[in-house]
């Protein structure tokens, strides 16, 4: 305990905790490093809205009548294979942007895309993701909010299904791969998980058509759950399946918009009518407060293991590279 308190104490002496893969800290990383990760990661960002973009519009604009005419909104919701091969040239840009810059920049293994345990992890993330969710429906079905009518199967599902994968892969690049990461080592874990939830919550509250009433239920639905699924494994493979599960479920499966963006045909056609504290209003889904609930809940038990795990680490360590 002694040896420990005097290794905090030195600004100048090396950490001995080591990270989730195992690896054991060295002296901590310039400043520097930690400030051109930051600023990478939110040009990396932008630039995967700008590919899917140009992406969606270009093969809207090669597969469809010269005549027709949408907005960008309107071609990524639409059906076809514009917005399919939208969603996927932008997470095809988050993983090789965010290979090159942890190589280039941090000159090391990109850990959080690697471990012997993605594929256990991404089945947990889908199954948590599509559990909380479909819990939801569940019971709003239950209380006789949620009507559904019968089974669809349409070229649309498979939009659904992108608008699942693509926002996963860039925003948990981003949001838990960098934003997260390294404030988890400057901070701390608590006040990493904090921070990076208000952020992520306000960024989909200005594209959210609910307005700023969008970002409370963000955070309570969803940002909390992602964020503590990175810091449960310090990888991004178990929040990107929960992220694309909770996703494509809201909008494939059950046809509900998606932090207020409207979604696509549906695997189960249904409506939800009752007050939007139930319905989830303008906002859909994530604005019910049976589906906080059972997000918040799962939240909860994630935190407790997190802790009882040891996952919940102080700041400064080599890790934030």
């Amino acid at each position: 305990m002694r040896r420990h308190r005097q290794e905090r104490k030195g600004a100048d002496v090396a950490t001995v905790t080591p990270n989730r893969d195992g690896v054991r800290g060295g002296a901590r990383p310039p400043e520097r490093r930690r400030v051109v990760q930051l600023i990478l990661g939110v040009v990396l960002y932008a630039l995967c809205q700008l590919a899917v973009t140009v992406a969606a519009v270009l093969v809207f604009a090669a597969t469809s009548s010269g005549e027709a005419s949408a907005t960008v909104g309107e071609v990524l919701a639409g059906d076809g294979p514009a917005p399919v091969i939208g969603f996927a040239v932008g997470a095809v840009v988050a993983i090789i942007g965010f290979l090159l810059i942890v190589r280039l920049v941090s000159r090391r293994p990109p850990r959080e895309l690697m471990g012997p345990r993605a594929a256990p992890e991404i089945g947990w993330g889908l199954l948590i993701g599509f559990g909380i969710v479909a819990l939801s429906m569940g019971i709003l079905g239950v209380l006789g909010v949620y009507q559904p009518h019968g089974i669809s199967l349409t070229s649309g599902i498979l939009t659904g299904l992108m608008v699942g994968v693509g926002p996963a892969v860039v925003e948990e690049v981003f949001f838990r791969g960098f934003l997260l990461r390294l404030l988890d080592g400057w901070l701390g874990s608590w006040p990493a998980l904090l921070i990076t939830s208000v952020v992520f919550a306000l960024v989909h509250s200005l594209s959210s058509p609910a307005g700023p009433i969008a970002a409370v239920f963000v955070f309570l639905s969803a940002s909390l759950i992602l964020n503590l699924a990175y810091l449960l494994t310090r990888r991004l493979w178990l929040p990107i399946a929960l992220h694309l599960a909770f996703n494509a479920t809201q909008s494939a499966v059950f046809g509900l918009n998606v932090s207020g963006n409207e979604s696509g045909d549906s695997l189960i056609t249904g409506q939800l009518t009752g007050p939007d504290l139930l319905t989830g209003g303008a906002l859909g889904g994530e604005g019910s407060v049976v589906l906080v609930a059972v997000a918040l809940l799962t939240g909860i038990a994630m935190a407790v293991i997190a802790v009882r795990r040891g996952a919940m680490l102080p700041a400064e360590r080599a890790l934030v590279r």
